[in-house]
């Protein structure tokens, strides 16, 4: 981890020339002093110096943005997990489908070839496949998905964990240098969670195959609440949660909404959430909608944030921007590398059962304190 000084003076604009050879951290600190440029350099500063100074903070991410045909998987969102920033995920079929196809070391182009126009573009965005690459990378899929682990109505995080263990093995037969997003997750014990799994390639092919048989059934209500299992076992902990918003969709709407159904589960009283919003779109697009919160705007003077236990009153931190994505996920995550030390991984994935028990004794308790 490179150290760096932030600006002595938050409150005025004081620009240094930029330098051969200056880090990405460095150029945010000192450079991005206004506009979406401010707002980005400001929510990497509140994630390094309010978010991962607490050890026990857990982060869950979500992405909508159709970020994995142009590496991002592998570029961004895989070094987030080894260093232990984000403890589980909320990711889109569609992004999660090419990033298998990459486990599969199945060659995703920026040009189509003159020699071979039978190509398609991966969900926009100048990326390509040929047909017969995602051809056989279905197949392998069809054969993952049939196999007996998967016989059974299970949540997607297990559908995903189970399909990151097989997608390893077959990057290592492939040689494949980088693993991918699910491979990694599984690695680590991280839950990823689709809201939505009908809505891909990867939905559809579980749709065909339980058209013939197959038994595996995505369960979403086994999602819903082993998060919301998580957000209580930290908030009950004393420990900051957070939630990151890369784009607008299913997966924000699941991460965001995690709060109101633990709410539901224990009672209105329960103020646990968010002590940070991080929310990005992609530009020209909506912000993702949270429900309605006490909530303050993020500024460089923010004071600490503190986690929201049963009980208490504290204001959510909201930070919002529409920008390219693109662009600004790989920016942050750079910043994040440079000046965070790595945090050993929570294997949230692992402590499954112990989290929803822990929800199940919890609802009892809020059930027998209810006035009859």
């Amino acid at each position: 981890m490179t150290e760096q000084p932030f600006p002595e003076e938050s409150g005025r604009v004081k620009p240094k020339p930029i330098e051969m050879g200056m880090s990405v951290s460095a150029l945010m600190d000192t450079t991005f002093l206004g506009s979406t440029a401010g707002v980005l350099a400001k929510g990497a500063r509140l994630l390094t110096e309010q978010v991962y100074r607490h050890p026990g903070s857990v982060v869950g991410l979500s992405v909508d943005a159709t970020l994995t045909p142009g590496g991002a998987a592998v570029a961004a969102l895989a070094p987030l997990l080894r260093g232990g920033f984000v403890d589980w995920l909320a990711v889109t079929g569609i992004n999660l489908y090419y990033d298998a196809l990459h486990s599969l070391d199945q060659p995703l182009l920026r040009t189509v070839p003159p020699d071979d126009p039978d190509v398609a573009e991966c969900g926009g965005g100048g990326i390509y496949i040929r047909t017969r690459d995602r051809e056989a990378a279905e197949a392998t899929l069809r054969e993952i998905l049939s196999g007996p682990d998967f016989q059974q109505p299970m949540g997607s995080a297990k559908v995903h964990d189970l399909l990151g263990r097989q997608l390893r093995v077959r990057e290592k037969a492939a040689g494949v240098e980088f693993p991918g997003l699910l491979s990694t997750a599984h690695e680590l014990g991280v839950p990823v969670y689709n809201a939505s799994p009908a809505d891909s390639p990867l939905g559809s092919l579980i749709a065909d195959l339980a058209r013939v048989g197959n038994r595996l059934l995505p369960d979403t209500n086994a999602d819903l609440n082993h998060a919301a299992a998580i957000l209580n076992a930290t908030c009950k902990d004393g420990e900051p949660a957070v939630a990151w918003c890369v784009g607008r969709g299913s997966a924000s709407n699941f991460v965001l909404g995690i709060p109101q159904h633990l709410r539901r589960i224990l009672g209105p009283s329960v103020r646990a959430t968010y002590a940070l919003r991080l929310r990005m779109a992609g530009c020209g697009h909506a912000l993702p909608v949270a429900p309605c919160e006490s909530v303050r705007e993020a500024g460089s003077g923010s004071p600490p944030m503190h986690s929201e236990g049963a009980g208490t009153r504290e204001e959510t931190v909201d930070l919002m921007l529409s920008t390219d994505l693109s662009i600004a996920v790989p920016l942050l995550v750079a910043y994040l590398v440079d000046r965070t030390s790595p945090r050993p991984p929570k294997r949230l994935g692992h402590r499954r059962d112990d989290h929803l028990d822990r929800l199940r004794q919890d609802h009892l308790q809020a059930t027998l304190k209810k006035p009859h």
